[in-house]
């Protein structure tokens, strides 16, 4: 892909910058404006499910404009390796296809976007749930699936050259998404009908009135239940 003067190392570090902006304004504008105004009880469960659609789609992407740079010369499904592409300077260089690196942009902002929906909730979640006394184990049970994600990395590693890599992004697109499914099938009966610690909820605005009541103070999620009871 062209750089037209962008260095090479700007790319990867829209996914952090995005992170850092993007969590503030989840966790103090968008959370409680769906909470107060749109009445969703957006669970975490919702959110980690919606976290890998949206890497399915950060994927889905990838696998597009994969199709457009090798549909783009001058050496289309080998970039960077073709005698038509070979500059006339002698060091040996090539010239890239002709598309522009920043169309890359939308991709890493979408795998941003799932990371703080589903690994940020997920980490949230593991240390709401976890017993006091095992909280730092099940926190370091949670981060180990990252060790899993690199050991999984590593093994589809080969198949990341071209002029495969259509398929390879469509694959994982369509396994982000399938995982998403079963993964909110799986707990669409557990967390998302507890609010923050036991008591089942019927509706979405009980949720949110459960929720907003143990935010003001009101005691935990067991505490109202037992008053209500009593």
């Amino acid at each position: 892909m062209q750089l037209h003067g962008l260095p090479n190392d700007i790319l990867p570090n829209i996914d952090p910058v995005t992170i850092i902006i993007l969590i503030p304004l989840l966790d103090r504008f968008i959370y409680p404006f769906l909470r107060t105004r749109l009445h969703l009880a957006f669970t975490p469960i919702t959110r980690i499910t919606w976290g890998f659609l949206i890497a399915a789609l950060a994927m889905a992407y990838a696998a597009i404009l994969q199709s457009r740079i090798y549909a783009s010369g001058p050496c289309y499904t080998s970039p960077l390796h073709c005698p038509a592409g070979k500059l006339p300077d002698g060091e040996g260089r090539y010239a890239p296809n002709s598309i522009h690196v920043a169309w890359q942009t939308p991709a890493y902002i979408l795998v941003a976007i799932s990371e703080i929906l589903a690994s940020v909730t997920g980490l949230e979640l593991a240390y709401a749930k976890a017993p006091e006394n095992m909280k730092s184990f099940i926190m370091s049970l949670y981060l180990l699936t990252s060790a899993g994600g690199s050991a999984l990395g590593i093994l589809i590693a080969p198949s990341a050259r071209d002029p495969h890599l259509v398929w390879l992004y469509a694959g994982l697109a369509g396994l982000a998404g399938l995982a998403g499914g079963l993964f909110h099938w799986t707990f669409r009966g557990g967390v998302d009908g507890v609010a923050d610690g036991g008591r089942e909820v019927e509706s979405a605005e009980e949720a949110v009135e459960l929720l907003e009541a143990v935010r003001r103070g009101s005691g935990s999620v067991e505490d109202l239940d037992r008053r209500e009871r009593v």
